[in-house]
C-alpha cells in the first residue's frame, strides 16, 4: 500500500499490544509453522520418490510459495518494528511486503483445495461436487488477485476497508465452505463401507478422521480468521491469522500426502484379516427393493458413483498410490494378497494419490 501524503491520526483505541504484539506473535507462529512444512517437504521426497511428476512439482511449488511468505511477513514485522521505529501513525499504513504475503497466500490455498478436489474426484468418480469445488476455489483464486490489486491502490488500512470489506468477507467464506464441502463429501461415501466388518470398519474410520482433521484445521483458521476481522476493529488479531493461513494450507496438504506410508501400513495389517465374505455382507445388509447399482449397495437416489470402477472395500484397502513406500521396504508396492480371495489387487492411483 502506498504511503499517503496527509498526516495520519491514531485512534483513541489503539494499542501496541493489541497491534504489533499480536502481530509479531502470529508471524512467530507462522514461521514454526513453515518449519514443520520445510520437514514434512524433505519426508514426502525422502519417502515417495516414485510419486508422479505432477505430484512431486506441487509440492516444490507450494513450498517455493511458502518460503516467499515466510520472507515476506518477516520482512513485515521487522519494518513494523525497527524502520517504523517510534512512528506508530504508521501502522495505518503497512508495508508492500504485505501486499505480496496477500498474494502469495492466494496462491497456495487453491493449490491445497485443488489436491483434495482430486481427491474427491478418485473418491466419488463423478464430476458434479469435484467440479464446484474447482469453481469455489478458482472464484477465491480471483478474490485473492483482487484484493492484492485494492491493496496497491489503498493508501491507508480504513480506505482498504471501505472498499474491498464485502469481497474480504466473500473470499474467506468461499474459502471455508470448499474445506466444508471436501470434508463432508469424502466422508458421506466414505461412510458407505463402515459396517462391513471391524478391521475394514476400523480402517474407514481412519481415513475419515484424517479426512475431518486436516479440513478442520484450515476451516477453523478462516472462521477465526472471519470472526476477528469483522468484530474487533483497531487491532492487527485478524492480521495475526491471516498471517498463519497460508502455513495451514501448506501443511494440510502435506500432511495428507504423506498420510499414505501410515494408511498403507494398516492396509497390510487389515487386509489379510478381512475376507471378502465380510465385504460381500455389506451389499446383503442394505440392500434395499429399490433399483441397486450392480457394484454397489447404494439405492437409486443415492450418490451416483461410477458404475465400472466405483468405491468397494477392495478399492478402500488397495487402491494406493503406486509409489508408496515404506523403510522396511524401499520397493513399491505392488501387490496385496488377501485372505478368503484367489486373487490379488494392483495398488494403483487413487483418492488418497
Amino acid at each position: 500500500m502506498s504511503i499517503p501524503s496527509p498526516p495520519l491520526t491514531l485512534p483513541a483505541e489503539f494499542s501496541l499490544t493489541t497491534t504489533v504484539g499480536v502481530l509479531e506473535i502470529g508471524v512467530l507462529l507462522a514461521v514454526f509453522l513453515s518449519g514443520v512444512l520445510t520437514v514434512q517437504v524433505y519426508m514426502y521426497f525422502n519417502r515417495f520418490p516414485n510419486d508422479p511428476w505432477g505430484f512431486k512439482a506441487v509440492v516444490a511449488l507450494v513450498f517455493l510459495l511458502d518460503f516467499g511468505h515466510t520472507l515476506t511477513i518477516c520482512n513485515l514485522i521487522y519494518t513494523i518494528t525497527v524502520t517504523q521505529y517510534g512512528e506508530p501513525q504508521l501502522l495505518l499504513t503497512p508495508p508492500m511486503c504485505l501486499d505480496a504475503a496477500i498474494l502469495l497466500s492466494g496462491l497456495i490455498g487453491p493449490l491445497e483445495q485443488g489436491w483434495f478436489t482430486y481427491r474427491l474426484y478418485k473418491l466419488t468418480k463423478t464430476l458434479t461436487l469435484p467440479l464446484l469445488c474447482a469453481l469455489l476455489s478458482l472464484l477465491r483464486f480471483g478474490g485473492s488477485v483482487g484484493l492484492f490489486v485494492a491493496s496497491l491502490q489503498s493508501r491507508t488500512i480504513s480506505d482498504y476497508d471501505m472498499h474491498v470489506m464485502w469481497l474480504v468477507e466473500a473470499v474467506i467464506v468461499v474459502g471455508a465452505a470448499v474445506d466444508v464441502i471436501l470434508v463432508v463429501a469424502q466422508c458421506y461415501y466414505l461412510s458407505f463401507w463402515r459396517g462391513g466388518g471391524y478391521q475394514l470398519g476400523k480402517l474407514v474410520k481412519q481415513l475419515m478422521t484424517w479426512t475431518i482433521e486436516t479440513g478442520a484445521l484450515t476451516t477453523a483458521g478462516a472462521l477465526a480468521l472471519l470472526l476477528t476481522f469483522l468484530t474487533m476493529d483497531y487491532n492487527f488479531i485478524y492480521l495475526a491469522f491471516f498471517v498463519m493461513m497460508a502455513k495451514l494450507f501448506a501443511n494440510s496438504l502435506l500432511f495428507s500426502l504423506n498420510a499414505r506410508e501410515r494408511f498403507a501400513r494398516i492396509c497390510a495389517e487389515v487386509l489379510p484379516t478381512t475376507s471378502m465374505q465380510s465385504m460381500s455382507q455389506v451389499a446383503s445388509q442394505r440392500t434395499i427393493p429399490q433399483a441397486v447399482s450392480p457394484t454397489l449397495p447404494f439405492p437409486a437416489h443415492a450418490p451416483k458413483l461410477h458404475v465400472q470402477d466405483s468405491l468397494t472395500p477392495l478399492r478402500i484397502c488397495t487402491d494406493m498410490d503406486d509409489g508408496v513406500t515404506t523403510p522396511s521396504s524401499p520397493r513399491r508396492m505392488s501387490r496385496v494378497s488377501f485372505a478368503g480371495s484367489p486373487t490379488s489387487a494392483y495398488a494403483q492411483t487413487s483418492f488418497l494419490s
